[in-house]
């Protein structure tokens, strides 16, 4: 399913374009212009496609010996430096550097640089708000530019068409949101964090996350995922990126509707050094999908609204929060929500039934950090190796032993249980008997579990409850719909199997049907997400 969602732009980027038509030509004609035309310097303002720009160009030494061939009296060749700076921040420099076969240093040495092989110009292109599309073009109308300001031209055919060899090796898009939803990326239960709980046992990938709250919460939080990490959210999805939700160096102190840089970017970018690997220059297109691809769907399992719409999005001066993207993007569902559904079934049936041998245990091994050998369980708690065995049978779904070593089955449930050390003693009340003691009615059986079922598998949360008023407010964290094609659960069929657990507890019905229910829910045709007051 796809739907009109914000278009990112795009941030940084580091591209190495080759060309190879007219062999060294192009290298020796911009020798003439930088040295003989604009004496080793040369800098101007114009305007290109409607807009200001201030262009220079200079040079530098490559480290690279010049063929006896080249005719040139020095120990290495020339760089040449081109930079231009344009409207808000866009801005790129060019690096462009002559190439052919067997090069040296001037030492005599051989140097191993990637290069197809012949002669051309290697041209490194490190560009921030500049559409992909345009760094060619930009290449070249700079020159121009600095040609026609000398009184010269450059051969029309040079920098015209890029060798398949041209290849990509960063590139990022973002979007700028309002602080209230980088929330929902970086917080204890965000999407960096399950994305992590979910890869955490997954053999083969690779991830690293880092967190900066130094200056304020949500910094920069920054999630890198490899080739195969990321193919664990989307089989069709393989290339390495990093997710980052972040501020500027220096933060503001609030959010404020005149300044842009107060609310935080999230972006999306795919780097060599990540993936392992470049991008041809010539999938730049599928390659933007893709990162598109990541960037809207991990905004939607953050419950972050993606259709262009200025309360959830801040424009800059690149990026429009009211321009609607041209790639089409399929919504994926959130690989999270089924794991911590599972997990939190495990934590509500197992530890609601603790002996107090196995509280005991459970205790001792959250404290010392999830992890300890039988033996010394069975010291810490003061009981015997045998009643521990017992412990590991009761507790199989929550903790595991290898090489007798007892530890939690995941990250999550030691997470989770971590943070109920200090109220194990009322584990079982606060966990089975939530629901009766919300709504103040007595626990009649083990029937009951069907209704915890139910609100964990759409994180539904019973509160304000008032029996003798017969009113109540079921709050579900779970994405409803209206509409029977989306992807998401319809709001009929989730209040009727609540309808129908809740009788089969014993209940009265009629409280059920009282109750205000409160869900972010998708409208109508065209997929909108409102946050509303569901009803029967």
């Amino acid at each position: 399913m796809t739907r009109d969602h914000i278009r990112p732009h795009v941030h940084e980027a580091k591209t190495y374009l080759h060309f190879g038509d007219h062999d060294l030509s192009p290298f020796w004609a911009l020798r003439n212009l930088v040295l003989h035309e604009h004496d080793g310097h040369g800098e101007l303002t114009c305007e290109i496609h409607d807009d200001i720009w201030h262009i220079s160009i200079g040079y530098s030494d490559s480290g690279i010996a010049p063929r006896p061939s080249d005719g040139i009296q020095r120990d290495v060749l020339r760089d040449w430096e081109l930079h231009l700076d344009g409207p808000g921040e866009a801005k790129i420099h060019y690096q462009i550097r002559a190439r052919y076969d067997d090069m040296r240093g001037p030492d005599g040495d051989s140097r191993s640089i990637p290069w197809p092989g012949g002669e051309g110009l290697d041209i490194l292109a490190q560009s921030s708000n500049i559409p992909l599309e345009l760094v060619p073009q930009l290449l070249r109308c700079g020159l121009d530019k600095l040609a026609e300001d000398a009184g010269t031209t450059l051969n029309v055919n040079y920098f015209r068409r890029p060798l398949p060899s041209s290849n990509i090796t960063t590139i990022e898009f973002y979007v700028r949101y309002r602080r209230q939803y980088a929330m929902k990326m970086v917080r204890s239960d965000g999407v960096f964090y399950r994305l992590m709980h979910l890869l955490a046992n997954e053999k083969g990938t690779e991830w690293v996350f880092s967190a900066d709250n130094k200056e304020i919460v949500g910094h920069r939080h920054a999630f890198e995922l490899d080739s195969e990490a990321i193919s664990k959210i989307g089989p069709d999805l393989s290339a390495g990126v990093r997710l980052k939700s972040y501020h500027p160096k220096h933060v503001r102190n609030k959010e404020s509707e005149d300044d842009p840089l107060s609310s935080p970017k999230y972006g999306v970018a795919f780097h060599k050094s990540i993936d392992g690997e470049s991008r041809p220059w010539s999938e730049r297109k599928e390659l933007r999908r893709e990162i598109e691809d990541i960037l809207i769907n991990t905004l939607e399992w953050a419950g972050i609204p993606t259709e262009p719409d200025p309360t959830t999005y801040v424009s800059d001066w690149h990026f429009d929060a009211e321009e609607p993207s041209d790639v089409e993007v399929g919504r994926r569902s959130d690989p999270t929500p089924e794991l911590e559904a599972s997990q939190e079934s495990i934590l509500l049936r197992v530890l609601s039934d603790l002996s107090p041998s196995a509280r005991e245990a459970t205790k001792a091994l959250a404290t010392v950090g999830g992890k300890m050998h039988y033996e010394d369980l069975a010291d810490e708690t003061d009981r015997s190796v045998s009643t521990i065995y017992r412990v590991l049978d009761e507790m199989k779904d929550v903790v595991k032993s290898e090489r007798g070593m007892v530890k939690f089955t995941s990250e999550k449930i030691r997470q989770e249980i971590v943070a109920m050390v200090e109220r194990l003693d009322e584990l079982k009340e606060s966990t089975a008997d939530r629901v009766a003691q919300l709504a103040n009615i007595e626990l009649r059986s083990r029937a009951d579990s069907a209704l915890e079922k139910w609100m964990a598998k759409y994180g539904a949360e019973l509160v304000d409850v008032d029996t003798s008023e017969m009113t109540g407010t079921v709050r579900f964290d779970t994405m409803l719909s209206e509409v029977i094609w989306d992807n998401n659960p319809t709001v009929k069929e989730v209040l009727q199997e609540g309808l129908d657990v809740w009788v089969s507890t014993g209940r009265d019905p009629l409280l059920f049907k009282e109750f205000r229910f409160d869900a972010d829910v998708r409208m109508g045709n065209d997929g909108k997400r409102i946050g509303t007051v569901i009803g029967w």
